[in-house]
């Protein structure tokens, strides 16, 4: 195939340089402003990287840059917005790259090169070179990476509900079907793209967890107090589906007067919520109690009868 365009690799994804690709396309838009433009609809460090500086020469003179190293998937689809005939060619030699490079084939053939290189790292045990054949199986099937579903199994919820909960900690968002994960996490090795394509169609791309990235979930869960189903010691932390409740509801603030309680005893019943599971974790409501959310994004929780019994049996235990 002939190199229409510099192509490098950078860990396991094929890059190309920006600038190269917005002379390539004959744009006349300056570079920093076509940067603008577009760049606002990819992800750095997922689509693309800063490029510190490269070095021009110019009637002898030198003068430094600002470039980016895009993904093949990124340029491809910054040929097509280009909407010019160049565009058209470039986007049809950015696909080919795509499918070569994703042909089991040649990724074997890179599972050997890492393979070959690695080996020159490894201790000699009885003058024997132990190849690390667990890690090629990983980079030819991806077994490293684990699906959200999978962690959230041991914790009794769906994989929905843990991106919900990973989305409300600040760790990831989403942008049209596809989650990513956010900037401050970007370089810590918590994830992998496991990329998936089609015959004829687009790139598909699905965030997974690595070996790392799996611990830190479990820690957040950890810290806020969510153990695995097996780990829980009482039936009164795993959240079972309830017939729905028609009842009255109380708050924290009712609860206080009617068990005529100081001021301020609401925060000492929220806390005794928490400290005992009663509130609901990975859902809006349980037999206990139920999260509101008011007109101006207000979060409060009113409880159930049941739920108010429970908080009275855990108060009377208590001097107060």
């Amino acid at each position: 195939m002939e190199e229409l365009i510099k192509v490098t690799t950078q860990g396991d994804t094929q890059v190309v340089s920006a600038r190269e690709l917005h002379e390539k396309l004959g744009l006349t838009t300056r570079f920093s402003k076509w940067v603008d433009q577009n760049f606002k609809d990819f992800i750095e460090s997922v689509d693309f990287t800063s490029v510190t500086t490269v070095t021009v020469v110019n009637n002898g003179a030198k003068r430094e840059l600002q470039d980016y190293a895009i993904t093949i998937s990124m340029a491809k689809e910054l040929c097509m917005m280009s909407h010019t005939e160049l565009g058209k060619k470039y986007r049809k030699y950015f696909l080919e790259l795509e499918r070569k490079w994703n042909d089991p084939k040649e990724v074997v053939k890179r599972g050997y090169t890492i393979l070959q290189n690695e080996n020159k790292q490894l201790k000699i045990e009885n003058g024997i070179l132990k190849p690390k054949a667990e890690r090629y199986d990983r980079y030819l099937s991806n077994k490293g990476l684990i699906t959200i579903t999978e962690i959230a199994k041991e914790y009794g919820m769906s994989g929905r509900e843990l991106n919900k909960f990973l989305h409300e900690k600040g760790v990831i968002y989403k942008r049209g079907s596809k989650w990513f994960i956010y900037q401050k996490y970007a370089n810590e090795r918590y994830v992998g793209y496991e990329i998936f394509m089609p015959e004829d169609r687009e790139i598909r791309r699905t965030l997974k967890w690595t070996t790392k990235g799996e611990q830190f979930i479990r820690n957040i869960l950890e810290d806020e107090g969510i153990k695995p189903v097996l780990e829980r010691p009482s039936q009164m932390m795993i959240e079972e589906p309830q017939e729905e409740y028609d009842g009255d509801y109380y708050t924290a603030s009712e609860i206080a007067y009617k068990l005529y309680l100081p001021k301020g005893a609401e925060l000492l019943i929220g806390k005794l919520a928490n400290e005992y599971r009663l509130k609901p974790v990975f859902s809006d409501s349980n037999k206990y109690c139920r999260r509101v959310v008011d007109e101006y994004g207000k979060e409060t929780w009113q409880y159930t009868a049941l739920g108010a019994r429970v908080i009275e049996e855990l108060i009377e235990k208590m001097e107060v």
